[in-house]
């Protein structure tokens, strides 16, 4: 198994030439993760290595917000989002949004709607340049119509595990002997809060928690006024 740093740029060529192939195991500060190329062939990989449970839909960790901002429909957004900037200005949390018809469900999109994760640093820039890379093999069927290629992200956990997302070195290194995980990116160091990012739902009543995770408080603190949360999704 190789161990590369996400710091170094020189490994993002190496990540996407291994991504062409099998998923890789990319640990963030607060947790670990597997990510795929957002075509049915990535969710696969995804499936098998996670021997995921049915059901099931995978997110994205967008590279580019403006390609994540062009897929939604403006009509589902609450007051206050009105640009890709306001996305932009809060990193470490999912948005989930509207992005087709309700009626649409596929590996990556559930009742019409899509979430995707806002990273920062050098996993960000990591994740521009996996969705730059793959942006022609793009399938357009799995986002409702449109062209999108921003890596899908899940957590490294095999699918239905009651101790749910892996956050420490030695359940992540025993899922990477028993799952046959070839490629590690990691960074220098882990963030003093661990868990799952949290989710915001986005619709046109307001800004909904759809799951807590670190720095909930700091996030709802950044979104603005007149569109407080509300429930906690189940």
């Amino acid at each position: 198994m190789r161990v590369l740093s996400v710091e170094n740029e020189s490994t993002f060529g190496e990540v996407i030439d291994y991504m062409r192939r099998r998923p890789v195991l990319l640990q963030l500060p607060q947790v670990y993760t597997l990510i795929a190329p957002a075509t049915g062939a990535g969710a696969k990989g995804l499936d098998e290595m996670k021997s995921r449970l049915p059901g099931k839909n995978y997110g994205s960790a967008v590279g580019d917000i403006r390609s994540f901002w062009e897929m939604i429909q403006k009509s589902s957004l609450p007051t206050g989002i009105e640009d890709p900037a306001v996305l932009e200005g809060t990193e470490d949390v999912f948005y989930r949004c509207q992005i087709s018809d309700k009626e649409l469900n596929s590996k990556t999109v559930r009742s019409g709607s899509h979430q995707t994760l806002v990273l920062g640093g050098h996993a960000r820039a990591l994740m521009r340049e996996v969705e730059a890379a793959f942006q022609e093999t793009a399938e357009p069927e799995l986002f409702g119509g449109h062209s999108f290629s921003a890596p899908l992200i899940t957590s490294c956990n095999v699918s239905g595990d009651p101790l749910g997302s892996i956050t420490d070195e030695a359940r992540a290194l025993k899922f990477m002997r028993e799952r046959g995980v070839e490629l590690w990116v990691r960074p220098t160091e882990v963030a003093s809060e661990s868990g799952s990012y949290p989710i915001l739902e986005l619709s046109s009543e307001g800004i909904y928690v759809g799951r807590e995770g670190p720095g909930l408080e700091r996030i709802l603190g950044s979104m603005p006024e007149g569109s407080r949360p509300g429930r906690v999704a189940s």
